[in-house]
């Protein structure tokens, strides 16, 4: 047996004790609502890197793949953006609401990356 481990077993117990404060999910109300006994869905983002330099984004609700956005048909800003913590972000508050076709998710990545033109005064 380890001889740091017979000298000071109290240490090894602490630690154990430490750790299982942190293994309930910090989220844990966000996703059950005990009152009603609902699980509420989770949305998760996933980045491929695919061969000859492609990638792809798979949206994931639970555990079942619902959308995958391949990074051939985005410019190289849109696929910039789509690697970021924003664009991950984007991308599970777009789908939140329901799945969306290619399309539609494509012009609200334009939209995003529009810069902000400022008002002329007169």
């Amino acid at each position: 047996m380890n001889k740091y481990y017979e000298q000071n077993p109290t240490i090894s117990d602490d630690f154990k004790e430490q750790n299982i404060k942190y293994t309930l999910s910090k989220h844990e109300d966000d996703l059950y609502n005990d009152e009603d006994n609902i699980a509420f869905r989770v949305i998760r983002v996933k980045r491929i890197g695919m061969p000859a330099r492609g990638e792809k984004w798979r949206i994931f609700e639970d555990a079942k793949v619902i959308f995958t956005i391949d990074g051939h048909k985005l410019t190289k800003k849109e696929k910039e953006f789509l690697r970021t913590i924003d664009g991950i972000n984007f991308l599970m508050s777009e789908f939140k609401t329901g799945p969306k076709s290619f399309n539609a998710i494509k012009k609200a990545i334009k939209i995003k990356l529009k810069p902000k033109q400022k008002k002329k005064r007169t």
